[in-house]
């Protein structure tokens, strides 16, 4: 097999393991298996507030946003929404005096940009070991062959003959 071959098909081994692990990492371990959610506009969601039909939701804090998943009552269904953080007092409070259950945690799933940031030196400082061993292994120049074996027999400690 053509070395070129050899190592395109390395590298894209390395970028679908990534994807995996990416994949693999950001799933939502805590809620464990659920029904699928639908979502739904912030819009709709207000109105569904307002009309108390909210049975329970849990807020996943981010830094500007907050994803709120919850069940309503009628039909009785899962969704899904994005508020902004800004809402989050005056929204706790009406769904409190409606008596809906909150749960309130902070988004902590792994996003891959943000994966990516923290494995960048790695992988700026394994690239650069890999080049430089590559290098002493074909020689000090590029494209110099690697280095041949000697031609002459080693000795040896044993008498001959």
């Amino acid at each position: 097999m053509p070395v070129a071959l050899r190592t395109a098909l390395f590298w894209l081994m390395m970028v679908v393991l990534a994807a995996v692990l990416w994949k693999m990492a950001s799933n939502d371990r805590r809620s464990g298996p659920s029904e699928p959610s639908s979502s739904i506009s912030y819009s709709d969601f207000m109105a569904q507030v307002d009309k108390n039909n909210v049975a329970s939701i849990r807020l996943l804090e981010s830094p500007a946003t907050a994803e709120v998943e919850g069940q309503l009552r009628e039909p009785r269904e899962r969704f899904r929404t994005t508020i902004p953080k800004e809402t989050i007092p005056t929204l706790t409070e009406r769904l409190r005096k409606q008596g809906v259950p909150v749960e309130v945690s902070e988004d902590n799933r792994v996003s891959f940009p943000r994966l990516l940031v923290n494995m960048l030196p790695f992988l700026l400082i394994l690239g650069l070991w890999i080049f430089m061993i590559r290098r002493r292994w074909r020689g000090a120049r590029p494209g110099q062959n690697p280095p041949a074996a000697p031609t002459t027999p080693i000795p040896t400690n044993r008498p001959l003959g």
